[in-house]
């Protein structure tokens, strides 16, 4: 039997690995409190000098809203970020190398997903590990990419994925959210083993913490082409093989459907009567939707050594018409725009409003309803846009050319009104 959204009461589990903590949140209001409760019992495992260098990793795999299910929720960052610097910490970076499409564009997630202004409204730093300087790291199958030197001489690291379907690794949470940590075209090195170069990287570099952000996830076609569901729970670990078979239980994906779980476990970091124990004593709360199987064109488009053959083609498969028909034969997930959104909210109809107060819930900076619309800068609004995401009245107005924004706002507008 599956739980709805919240149902569960929180659930600890504990290990001789570690410990995993599951609890219940939706809301801004609920985030920030719960994110506090929960860091508050890892209060030990935090450094002592409060100017150690913390890094939080998030998963900005792309430039879909993170209400989407894609990337870290902007309200999940902005109450950790809260939580540290509450406890005197002084030294935070907000770091993540998005995926090899949006690195070869010169994309900025960061600005799009608005991180950079979420990151400026608290004063801590942003490093794009993609133009990260790195020290190589052998793995396996000939792989050694460079993995940043932000990461590597960090003091404290703090990961912060999703929960969403993958194609290829089944499954992308903590250990999946570890490939952004490779330096630019370097996440290619991982592709010549995927599941199993994610458990060795997982076990050389290692999180000190995990939050998983499973406010909103993805399921189906992910990590950059599915549907978004509202899980409502957020999860927090310090072993990220520990973690992930939970959250793995949590969904309802069993090691065979993970790779890199069944690596870990083939390897004896997990074996078969801890995933018994999991299954036991972990609720299913959702039944996800697992990603289709890959057609083999897209496994061919991937394949290490026909890289040269897909560089040679680039040029013809970057016109829009041609990568639109790529995405429709399901050879690709991500079509993107050079152009980025310009969009800003501008005003908000009240009388629209009645008495919904959607916009209130998801906004990141905690905005109460009344200031919505009219608070429209720094540090009391990061642009996000969440509020017009969630507005189901039209209440909200923008401005700007959608530019980037455009072809999700298709894809997903309708569906996050009702998640």
């Amino acid at each position: 039997m599956t739980i709805r959204p919240g149902e569960a009461a929180p659930l600890t589990f504990d290990h001789a690995r570690g410990r995993v903590e599951v609890q219940a949140a939706w809301t801004t209001t609920e985030v920030l409190s719960t994110v506090e409760t929960m860091l508050s019992g890892w209060e030990a495992k935090l450094p002592a000098a409060r100017g150690a260098r913390i890094v939080i990793k998030p998963n900005l795999n792309n430039d879909l809203v993170a209400l989407t299910g894609n990337c870290a929720d902007l309200r999940v960052l902005a109450a950790l970020i809260e939580a540290l610097q509450r406890r005197g910490y002084t030294n935070l970076t907000v770091a993540d190398g998005s995926n090899v499409g949006v690195e070869r564009r010169n994309i900025s997630s960061f600005k799009r997903l608005r991180i950079d202004a979420l990151a400026e409204k608290y004063g801590v730093a942003t490093v794009d590990l993609n133009r990260d300087e790195g020290r190589r790291i052998p793995l396996h199958a000939g792989a050694e990419p460079l993995v940043a030197n932000t990461v590597l001489d960090a003091d404290f690291l703090i990961s912060v994925p999703k929960v969403k379907t993958h194609v290829e690794a089944g499954l992308s949470c903590a250990m999946k959210n570890w490939v952004g940590i490779c330096v630019g075209q370097d996440k290619r090195h991982m592709h010549q083993d995927l599941g199993r170069n994610i458990f060795a990287l997982s076990e050389v570099v290692q999180p000190d913490l995990i939050l998983v952000d499973g406010l909103v996830g993805m399921e189906g076609n992910g990590p950059g082409d599915g549907d978004p569901f509202r899980f409502g729970y957020l999860v927090m670990a310090d072993d990220p093989f520990l973690n992930d078979l939970v959250v793995a239980r949590l969904v309802g994906l069993p090691v065979a459907a993970v790779p890199y779980l069944q690596h870990a476990r083939d390897a004896g970091v997990l074996d078969d009567d801890l995933a018994a124990r999991v299954n036991a004593e972990v609720p299913l709360l959702r039944q996800i939707q697992r990603a289709p199987a890959r057609s083999r064109l897209a496994e061919l488009s991937e394949s290490p050594s026909l890289l040269w053959l897909k560089k040679a083609v680039r040029p013809i498969v970057a016109q829009p018409a041609v990568a639109e028909l790529a995405y429709k034969a399901k050879i690709i997930q991500d079509v993107y725009s050079l152009e980025d959104d310009s969009l800003r909210l501008v005003a908000r109809d009240a009388e629209a409003c009645g008495d919904c107060r959607r916009c209130e819930d998801f906004c990141p900076t905690g905005l109460k309803v009344e200031e919505i619309g009219v608070k429209l800068e720094i540090p009391d609004c990061v642009q996000c846009l969440y509020c017009w995401w969630v507005c189901p009245k039209q209440a909200l107005t923008l401005s700007g050319e959608p530019a980037a924004m455009e072809r999700q706002i298709a894809r997903y507008k309708g569906v996050i009104e009702d998640i």
